[in-house]
Parts: C-alpha cells; structure tokens; sequence
C-alpha cells in the first residue's frame, strides 16, 4: 500500500474515532434534543393496565378519560387531535360516548372502571393506556409513555426534565428540615393514604401523613386524630373544609395544628397525575416549611 493510501486510512480512522467519542460524550450528557425527532413504529409500553399499550402508527383521534390524561395530552401540544367526552358518566354511558368519538388511542386514569375500558376496547378496537398515578415518578413515567404513544417524546422529554428539576429543588429546599406530620381531609374527614399520589407529594416535600398506608373507609375516627395530633391539618381543594368549621367542632377544636391555626387548602394540581404535578410539590413544600430556604 503507498504512503498516500496509508494516509488516507490514517484520517479516516481518526474521524471514526473522534466521531464515536463525540456520540459516546453526548449520550453521557444526555443533552436536550434541539432538532425533530423521527418516531418509529410501533410503539410499545407498559402503563397500569393488565395489557402492554402497543400503536402501529402516530394516533389521529385520542380520548383522554381523566384530568391526569387531559392534562398530560394538552402539555403535549395534542390538542388537536384529542376528542373529549363526558368522562363523568360511568358503565355503558360512558362506553357509548368513547365509542362515538371513534378514537384509535385512549388514554385513561387509573381511577377508571377496567371493564369500561375492555368494554370501549371491544367497541373500538382502539388501543389504551392507563395512567400509572399513586406517585411522582408514575406521572413521570406516564408522561414519557404518552409522549412515545403519540410522537411527542421530546415534548415529554422537557415536561418530565422540569418536574424532576423542582423536585430535586425542594429536596435541597427542605434539607435539615424537620419532618413534619400532617393530617389530610378530603370532606368529612375522610382521607388519603400515603400510597396516593397526594401522599407521595407529602413526603417528598420532608413530610408524613399521620393516617398511615392504609386508613379504613368513612371519616377518619377523631379519637385516633386527636392522639396523632398532627402538626399541618390540609384540606383538598373541593373538601368544603374551613378552619372556622373546625374550631367550632367539639374536639377537632383542640388539635394544635386547629388551635395554632396552621390549616392550609391544597393546591387542585396536587391530586391530578399531570405535568403541574412539579409546582404541585413545591406549594406543598411550601405549607408544610414555611421558613425553609429563607
């Protein structure tokens, strides 16, 4: 082989080389996409359901059964192609209105019916996800799941890198803090497990929820309240809870969080499996360490 002919091979290895280092440097970075990014199909991902979510091609009608997916889709810039419903109904209702919006993708909480789901399947043949949403991570996820499902993975790309940007801000923020308890009334004194979504929230934000994983159905007993005596007495939004109802109930009345006033309103955001979930976690943050950060 002549010189120039080995040269040739020389340079052509070196641009090999510095072309693999740049790709392997990249990927470890793991750099936000800038350009478009081509979709492959078909698509396949495992939400909640008892059956993998596979798509043959990018869905043109989707259905969104829940706040968590209407949330997820319009983040998504999907709005568009998404066909709403009346999620409220239930049972056939609910399946005829999905089968008259002929979606090819439905995108459900994972509060809904799953034999209206296998119902709508049967009527649709159309494919669906059910939103994984009893912590942050599943919205996380979910988001990701969608994103792939509908061509828009670099879309979900950024809502899930600016959730996990606020939460790592209020792991710093509260940091040191204190663990904080917390009772939670969803009306009627009726609560959350730590299992939910809500719960999650709580205690990333360096906080617990003094019902525990699992608190029986109905109001919560005030006896068992008022030996937990929690710090933070929260109330969804929605609840019709009131720190004066409070103080005007006979033992309720004598809870130091009722007494000292520390009574706060959740945000709505803060039981909805969407991208809003990041600022969700920050507002409860807040409520719970008020002079955390300062």
């Amino acid at each position: 082989m002549g010189a120039l002919a080995v040269g040739r091979v020389r340079i052509a290895l070196v641009s090999v080389a510095a072309l693999l280092l740049l790709a392997g440097t990249a990927c470890g970075e793991r750099s936000e996409p800038t350009g478009a990014l081509v979709q492959s199909y078909p698509v396949t991902v495992q939400g909640s359901g008892d059956k993998a979510t596979v798509v043959s091609s990018a869905p043109r009608r989707i259905v969104p059964v829940g706040a968590g997916p209407k949330a997820i889709l319009q983040s998504l810039g999907l709005a568009r192609r998404t066909v709403t419903v009346d999620d409220t109904l239930v049972g056939l209702p609910l399946v005829d209105a999905i089968r008259r919006a002929k979606p090819d993708l439905i995108v459900a909480s994972g509060e809904t019916d799953p034999l209206d789901l296998a119902r709508a399947r049967t009527a649709t043949h159309s494919a669906i996800y059910v939103e994984p949403g009893s912590s942050v991570g599943n919205v996380v996820q979910a988001i990701g799941d969608v994103g792939l499902l509908t061509g828009r993975a670099v879309q979900a790309r950024r809502l899930t890198a600016a959730i996990e940007a606020k939460r790592q801000a209020v792991t710093r923020r509260v940091a040191g803090s204190p663990l904080v308890t917390a009772f939670v009334d969803t009306g009627g004194f009726a609560t959350i497990s730590t299992r939910t979504l809500l719960g999650d929230l709580i205690e990333l934000a360096h906080g617990q929820s003094v019902a525990g994983a699992s608190p029986e159905q109905g109001p919560f007993p005030v006896k068992r309240l008022l030996e937990l005596d929690p710090d933070v007495y929260l109330a969804t939004a929605g609840s019709g809870v009131t720190l004066k109802q409070l103080r005007a109930r006979a033992g309720v009345k004598r809870l130091r969080a009722v007494r000292t006033g520390r009574f706060s309103i959740l945000p709505p955001e803060a039981t909805v499996a969407g991208p809003q979930i990041g600022e969700a976690l920050e507002q409860v943050a807040r409520i719970l360490h008020p002079d955390a950060g300062r």
